[in-house]
This record gives structure tokens, sequence and C-alpha cells, in this order.
């Protein structure tokens, strides 16, 4: 781990332990107007310009372990499947058929040598090449070289699988900036899928990810567990190139007390930082991932309305032998789980509330400026020209963009 980032944070942390003000050099973040959690026309400018041009997590690539092995996703809006070749690389298609639109699967996941069309039978390599057409000699001038499944943006980074609708997107590890080295040092490959768990919310997506960007709700609304394992006094933020965020606070003593999170469950190949301390990374514009000591949890907010969202639940673990799942990760997942079921509760309310004609902007203190960030990050990916002026973020917190 770099020296520089590890004594930073540290005494960041003991600041933030001793101040009883803001800091010094603290501004008074901007407010958020509401509309941006509740306009109709807002939300499909975000699904347009944020999710339909963003790098999107769909996995790890030991789920696809073998050629022919396929997933479908389709939380971003198209459905599009994930497949490994023959040749063993990883690809993403629009799962529609170039005939007259049928999809090439419809099951969820599985493997197959070819992806065919269940309506007349167009078939495809698993690189996407159309290979067969029943009744060619119909077709006039037929093209198969030309005629194959449309591509998707597919890059992997330390094993972890990120697609891009957007064919100009930037290079992935790019994209991520620090957050790529500095994740890397969690060991992506050799993971293995412990579970999911989906949960259906009616709230704006927003409203999830903001919940993962600060702790100062951490004492009220979770204080028979995460309050109890977290120094919400201690944390430090960090507020990163393309809307990504850092958020470090301090673990109690009362850690060590917890089985399935104590040090005996420690992964050594995880820098004495990230396992001291409690480190969540947010990876624009919808996944956050806390450093665990031996098992990770990947969340995904994925919009399906204005006022709904679908929150994805994905954890992975350091390769294990056998086929039954560790006890110890099972744990972990009902612990989390318990937590996840504290902030759901106040999710539909707070909608309602903000949804009123009482609802004014809200009002954030300096702890909470990854919230911020991470809406003026939305603005960016939409465009100026096509932002409603009564909804833009103000640009003051931008000279606060950290390097690493």
């Amino acid at each position: 781990m770099d020296a520089a980032l590890d004594r930073s944070i540290r005494e960041r942390i003991e600041v933030e332990k001793a101040r009883t003000a803001p800091p010094p050099d603290a501004i008074a973040v901007p407010q958020i107007p509401t509309g941006r959690y509740t306009d109709p026309e807002f939300y499909e400018l975000e699904k347009a310009k944020v999710f339909g041009r963003c790098w999107l997590f769909v996995g790890h690539e030991s789920e696809w372990s073998v050629p022919g092995s396929y997933r479908m996703t389709h939380r971003s809006g198209a459905p599009i499947v994930v497949v490994r070749g023959q040749d063993g690389v990883l690809r993403a298609f629009y799962n529609s058929c170039r005939h007259r639109g049928a999809p090439v699967t419809r099951d969820e996941c599985g493997t197959a040598r070819r992806l065919t069309c269940q309506y007349h039978s167009w078939s495809y390599g698993t690189d996407g090449i159309l290979k067969t057409v029943p009744d060619s000699r119909s077709f006039v001038g037929l093209d198969k070289d030309s005629l194959g499944l449309i591509p998707v943006r597919c890059e992997i980074w330390d094993g972890w699988v990120f697609i891009s609708e957007d064919a100009g997107a930037c290079p992935l590890v790019e994209f991520l900036g620090p957050i790529a080295d500095q994740m890397s040092e969690i060991n992506g490959p050799g993971m293995r899928a412990v579970g999911t768990q989906v949960h259906q919310l009616d709230c704006n997506w927003k409203l999830m990810v903001d919940a993962f960007l600060e702790v100062y709700h951490v004492r009220t609304v979770h204080p028979d567990n995460a309050a109890l394992l977290y120094n919400d006094q201690s944390a430090t933020v960090s507020m990163l190139p393309n809307g990504h965020s850092r958020l470090t606070v301090e673990k109690h003593d009362i850690f060590q007390d917890f089985p399935m999170v104590s040090e005996e469950h420690d992964n050594p190949a995880i820098p004495l930082l990230w396992r001291q301390t409690s480190t969540s990374f947010g990876i624009f514009p919808n996944l956050v991932v806390p450093v665990d000591t031996g098992a990770f949890t990947f969340l995904c907010m994925w919009p399906t309305g204005p006022a709904t969202t679908e929150l994805e639940l994905r954890w992975y673990a350091p390769e294990w032998s056998g086929d039954e799942v560790p006890q110890e990760h099972l744990d972990r997942m009902e612990l989390f789980e318990t937590v996840m079921a504290q902030d759901k509760a106040n999710m539909a309310p707070i909608q309602a509330s903000i949804s009123s004609p009482g609802a004014r902007p809200l009002q954030l203190g300096w702890h909470e400026r990854l919230i911020h960030h991470f809406e003026r990050a939305v603005d960016k990916f939409i465009g100026t020209d096509a932002l409603p002026p009564e909804t833009a973020m103000s640009d003051q917190l931008d000279d606060y963009v950290e390097a690493i």
C-alpha cells in the first residue's frame, strides 16, 4: 500500500476524532434540489446519460467458469448477455437476433456452444459471429460476416467484470482512477461467489446510494450493530475523480467480539490499514464496496423507476475447498441483512416526504459532502446542455477532489 496514503488516512482519522467544529478549510455544502429524486424527466436523463454511458458492475469472472457459460443482465435497461467464448475470452452482446430482434437466449444463465434465436433458429457462436441461417436460399446477398451480434464493451479489472454501452467510453481502469490500485489490494483473482440478495425498494436509486456515502445515520439507525462496531466520529472521506469516493472509519474494540468479522478471519493479503479500519469504496454510478477482512459485498443500486429501485447485494470470498459455503460467510450475510433491513425501513418514508408539497432542498453537512460530489458527477455525465437549470448542482466543491 502507498505509504503516503496510509499516513494521510491515519492522520485524518485522528483529526476527525479530535475536532469540535468544522475543519478550517470546510465550506457550506450546497443544497440538493429534491427534484433530482422525484422528477420523471430527470430520471430518464440519468438512465440515458449515466447508466447508458458508465461502466457497470456485472460480476466476477469466476461466475463464467467454462467456455460457453453465459449470464444475462438487464438491470441497466437493455437486455445484455455476457458470455465466455470457446477461446476463453469474456464478451458482452445485446440479446437481440440480427434477423428480427428476438432474444438469442431466454435463460438468465447457462452454458451453450451456440446462442440460438428461438423464433427462426438463427445461431451465433459464443464470439457473436453468425454461424447458421436456416433456409438461407431465401435471403438475397446475405452476408453473415456483417450480421453478428451487436457487441457491448466488456472489460475485466482484477477479476471483476464491468460492461458499458458507450462504445466511446474510456478504458475501465482509467475510469476507476486511484480506486483501481487501492482495490486491487483486495486480491480480486481467486474469489468465489457466495450468494446474492435482491431487494425491491420504494425510493429513488440515489437515496439508497446516499445512505452509503455517510455514517452520520449510524448511531440513530444501527444502534445495536454498526454503531457498536464503528466509530462514526472518525469518518474520513475522500472525493475521487469521476464521482468515485472513499470513506474510512475506525473500528471499535468490540469488533473482535463478533466471530464472523474478528481478526481470526482476517485475510493477510489485505493491507493492514484496510484491516484496522472499515473502508468503503463508492464506484460511480451505483456500486458500493465495503472492504471486509474475509469477504466482500458488492452493493448495486439499479433504478427501476423514478421512485423505485432494485438493490442487489452480491457476496464474494476467497476461494474455499468443497461445494458448501463456509458458515462464517453465511453469518456475515445474515448480519449485513439485519443492517440493510434498518436502512430499507427509512427509504420509502423519505421518498414520500421529498415528493410532497412541503419538500425543500436538502441541507448537507461537511461530513456528508460525498453526496454532493456524487450528484455533481451525475450532472457531468448528463451534460450542461441537457441539464434542467433548476436541478443543477453547484461546482463549489470541485477543488476538493483528491488525486489519490
